[in-house]
């Protein structure tokens, strides 16, 4: 009885997949539509985002360069870390919103500023992401400045140099209408698969003799085929 219902099993799994390869057209037809929604709807109604990043160097004044030390070295590199949350301060951002008059609070700047150190290095970027380009990049440059004045009213030494200024972006880091797209057809596909599957689950017609022996378990020892009567 177990080899039976094994054997059934994989009748099951094989009529499965040539109605999946039958039905071809609805799993395209879905994948199509949901990805072309999905890159419409990313492309008219998401808004994207930019990303401007400036480059900043934790270190000692040009003419005292070559003079440093390992311990000025290791000190630089706390310095960065401490710069890291000096930035985040309303000491900081709260100036950074007066000189350019920005509708924000604190905590929204914050929310979409980050901060990145380059591990084993004095290296620091400065990221800010906003919906204008220009905005964004006004916003990265300003607390850049910013921190390096209040670097030196607080720490007292002027060591912070800004390497890069950001620049105006030109291409939104998000949202990604490719992946968007390529995600929704995936979930189109999915879809017609479940509706394949359910159609085959609710259909209880019985079209051939082997059907027959499965449904009923018997032997099938004849088949009258179907004509068309006379007039």
């Amino acid at each position: 009885m177990n080899e039976n219902q094994d054997v059934y099993q994989e009748i099951d799994l094989v009529e499965l997949m040539w109605t999946v390869l039958a039905k071809w057209w609805l799993i395209l037809l879905l994948m199509v539509i949901a990805g072309g929604a999905a890159y419409y709807v990313t492309d008219q109604y998401v808004t994207p985002i930019y990303q401007a990043e400036s480059t900043l160097f934790i270190g000692k004044e040009s003419d005292v360069l070559a003079q440093v030390s390992l311990s000025d070295f290791n000190l630089d590199n706390k310095l960065v870390v401490d710069y890291r949350e000096l930035i985040k301060t309303r000491l900081v951002t709260e100036e950074v919103i007066n000189d350019l008059a920005l509708q924000a609070t604190t905590s929204s700047l914050i929310t979409n500023l980050g901060i990145e150190i380059i591990d084993e290095s004095r290296f620091m970027h400065v990221t800010f992401k906003d919906p204008i380009p220009e905005r964004a990049t006004q916003i990265v440059n300003s607390l850049s400045e910013v921190l390096a004045d209040k670097a030196m009213e607080i720490v007292g030494v002027d060591n912070v140099r800004i390497v890069d200024e950001a620049i105006v972006p030109t291409t939104p880091i998000s949202p990604n209408k490719m992946k968007n797209s390529a995600v929704a057809a995936a979930v189109g596909a999915m879809i017609a698969l479940g509706i394949i599957f359910l159609q085959m689950m609710m259909n209880n017609t019985i079209n051939n003799e082997e059907e027959m022996e499965k449904a009923f378990n018997v032997t099938v020892l004849g088949v009258i085929p179907m004509f068309k009567g006379g007039k």
